[in-house]
């Protein structure tokens, strides 16, 4: 039973041209290993994106598009990176629904792919411990009394990340499967409940990223040994008896059941 407190977490976060996972690209990287606690190395590179950066970019980040002329492409980095992650807890805000798949998107085009690694996304844990107002990294670092550095450059963000799930771990399971396990049933929550808002239930179950099956443990699988979709296991945390469920019944609710 492996304590993820105790094990190596590298925080991850990346800087991008804009938002499409399909079209947009990472300028900048950010990986910051932590040990006990402890911050031991802090790694950040920019990249030349091959691609212009959009306005919003630019203004949130504080890039200039002329600080990336003669910066090396992610095909030259792309070893540094996955030696970095390589069986570690890689541990991001957002990064199940943004980098990650970002990252996979870039992999793909020097044919490479992710590494056995754990993602924690730590945005998954703030929505379900902070039920109330807003859950961007500053707001959730205030809110922890954290303090961090510059914001919205790749290192700031993936350090500040790391130190916020440990600000967090009193009200965490202390085991990594169960972390893990914990945070699937949240988000599969989070989704269901974000497709009830946008009245397209379809949407909760979607996706783009394709860690989404090593989120679950294997004894708690949706899928039962005779191929069939299983309503999943009960929750360790939360106020919703079961994540599909949920779904399932805010589905129906809407009349996804009714043939409309």
């Amino acid at each position: 039973m492996p304590i993820w407190k105790e094990a190596t977490l590298v925080g991850f976060d990346t800087e991008t041209t804009g938002l499409s996972i399909s079209e947009d690209r990472i300028f900048e990287v950010g990986l910051t290993t932590f040990e006990n606690g402890e911050l031991i190395e802090d790694w950040d590179t920019l990249i030349d994106p091959s691609r212009e950066m959009s306005k919003v970019s630019i203004e949130k980040t504080g890039v200039d598009p002329s600080e990336l002329v003669g910066k090396p492409l992610f095909s030259a980095i792309v070893d540094e990176v996955l030696n970095r992650i390589q069986g570690r807890i890689v541990v991001g805000y957002n990064s199940l629904g943004f980098d990650i798949p970002l990252l996979e998107a870039e992999l793909a085009r020097v044919n490479r792919t992710m590494p056995e690694c754990r993602v924690i996304d730590v945005l998954v844990f703030a929505k379900g411990l902070v039920r109330k107002g807003g859950h961007k990294l500053g707001e959730m670092i205030k809110h922890y009394g954290l303090t961090m550095d510059t914001a919205h450059r790749a290192s700031a963000d993936a350090a500040a990340t790391v130190r916020l799930l440990l600000a967090m771990a009193p009200d965490l399971p202390p085991d990594l499967d169960d972390l893990i396990t914990l945070q699937a049933q949240w988000r599969q929550e989070q989704r269901a409940k974000r497709a009830v808002w946008r009245k397209r239930p379809g949407d909760a179950g979607s996706g783009q990223d394709s860690l989404l099956r090593q989120e679950y443990a294997p004894a708690s699988s949706l899928v039962d040994s005779d191929g069939k979709v299983t309503l999943g296991p009960g929750y360790l945390y939360g106020t919703e008896t079961d994540p599909i469920r949920a779904f399932i019944g805010a589905y129906l609710s809407l009349g996804g059941g009714s043939g409309k």
